[in-house]
């Protein structure tokens, strides 16, 4: 599969450490560490995994006739999510508190990866018509 959802896994993961690290009671040094370490580790993550998706697998996946449309509806839905994300990400942590603000950051990261594990097609090594033709022979025949 082109997009290696291990990292997208690890994304979860990083989350819920930080959850993790945030609501144990161990001493104050530890968590601080801990929380770094998952910041860290989802920032590497994100780079290798979920951050190119946009610009990599979303023309892969779309017809020659369309690519350049659902190009600019993806990535204005991509940075119109950023936008939101980073506008009520505070309000949200004084709410929930931060654990459970990361703790659905990660489920949304798992929810992603399990996502592309199940439904996103292979790539490696094929060309845009192959690619076109294999999920144009999932659709069901039209009728004329």
């Amino acid at each position: 599969m082109y997009f290696n959802v291990y990292p997208s896994y690890m994304q979860a993961l990083s989350m819920f450490l930080i959850v993790y690290a945030i609501n144990d009671p161990l001493d104050e040094g530890s968590n601080h560490i801990l929380s770094i370490l998952g910041t860290l580790m989802y920032m590497f993550t994100f780079a290798l995994g979920a951050g190119p998706v946009t610009g990599i697998i979303i023309p892969e996946l779309s017809s020659a006739q369309t690519r350049s449309k659902v190009m600019g509806f993806s990535f204005s839905v991509h940075w119109v999510c950023n936008f939101l994300v980073g506008l009520y990400f505070l309000e949200l942590v004084d709410k929930f508190g931060v654990g459970p603000v990361y703790g659905a950051f990660g489920a949304v990261s798992l929810i992603s990866a399990i996502f592309a594990a199940y439904f996103i097609v292979e790539t490696k090594g094929r060309s845009l018509e192959e690619i076109e033709m294999s999920m144009n022979a999932r659709l069901p025949a039209k009728d004329k």
